[in-house]
């Protein structure tokens, strides 16, 4: 090798199978990390649980949630749960672990139900998948519940909600 030329390589992390060193730090980053997405997980579905469940809280609420996208709404409810489900396989794992390789590739899922048994990375897979498809269709049925918004006749008079104040033309006039 000459002189300008360097025999030095990116540092690359070692592959998941490898035998972790006492100070790889994987396998605490993924606990914090998918706990961190368990969080998101919660309040996303908190706040769809209480859109769907306030659908007569305003015109503006109402005017998000129609005939056309209740179902999509629920679907993406659905997938939101079942990312938080997997995040807890991924999250109560890690701490059954010693080594990031371990938990990887070994076979992890709910205690009760063996069948539903899978690699690691399988279920960090499926918690990502499952969020990402379920914004994906929250996205599309807030999109299409946006196409319907247009402020009612009964949206002049205040109904005692606050929701109305925001979007009035005049000063707001309500009052708790």
């Amino acid at each position: 090798m000459s002189d300008n030329q360097s025999n030095t390589s990116p540092v690359l992390p070692p592959p998941p199978d490898a035998p972790s060193a006492p100070d790889d730090k994987r396998l605490e980053r993924l606990y914090d990390y998918t706990k961190f997405h368990i969080g998101i997980y919660l309040s996303a579905a908190a706040g769809l649980a209480t859109l769907l469940g306030s659908e007569k809280a305003g015109w503006f609420v109402s005017a998000l949630i129609t005939e056309n996208n209740r179902v999509p709404l629920y679907l993406a409810l659905a997938f939101m749960v079942m990312a938080g489900m997997c995040g807890g396989v991924v999250a109560s794992s890690t701490i059954e672990h010693k080594n990031f390789g371990d938990f990887w590739e070994k076979a992890q899922g709910p205690q009760s139900i063996p069948f539903l048994q899978a690699k690691g990375k399988t279920w960090a897979m499926l918690e990502h998948a499952f969020f990402w498809v379920s914004l994906l269709i929250l996205s599309a049925a807030i999109a299409s519940g946006f196409t319907k918004l247009e402020k009612p006749a009964s949206a002049s008079k205040p109904t005692g909600c606050f929701a109305c104040c925001l979007v009035a033309a005049s000063a707001p006039v309500c009052r708790p």
